[in-house]
């Protein structure tokens, strides 16, 4: 699937391809993340910027980094920091390969994405694959 698509699939717009590495709806936000960016915690899947991301030099005063700093706040507040996410398997700064996007469905239904840690100033973040906790039913005497 291609950049854009992998959004559509998920009911985002993305404004500017070549730029945008987030999108919003009035419902939600979402994320790109790079595949070779995400690492494994706990057996569930993590992206720090900066521990998995390139030098912030490279990207922190990219277009698209501003109005993804705008997006992740705006999860964060109207959200309670869920996100919804869009792997990317190509190179950062070089191309988009293809793309993912991330579904709860197929063994991923008790999972969603949360950003953990935010730094409005420069936009390092932290987004973790959280596991919902189910609890039985009790039953009522």
């Amino acid at each position: 699937m291609q950049f854009v698509e992998a959004f559509e699939h998920l009911g985002y717009h993305v404004e500017a391809p070549r730029q945008d590495w987030s999108a919003e709806n009035d419902d939600g936000v979402c994320i790109s993340l790079w595949k070779k960016e995400v690492g494994t915690r706990d057996g569930l899947m993590w992206m720090n910027t900066v521990v998995h991301a390139d030098p912030i030099e490279n990207w922190g005063t990219k277009s698209g980094n501003t109005k993804r700093i705008r997006h992740l706040r705006r999860a964060l507040e109207e959200f309670g920091g869920r996100v919804d996410v869009v792997i990317v398997s190509g190179e950062p700064g070089e191309s988009y390969g293809t793309a993912q996007p991330w579904v709860a469905k197929d063994g991923r239904a008790d999972t969603y994405w949360e950003i953990t840690e935010f730094d409005g100033d420069t936009g390092h973040f932290e987004v973790v694959l959280v596991r919902q906790v189910r609890t039985a039913p009790t039953s009522q005497d």
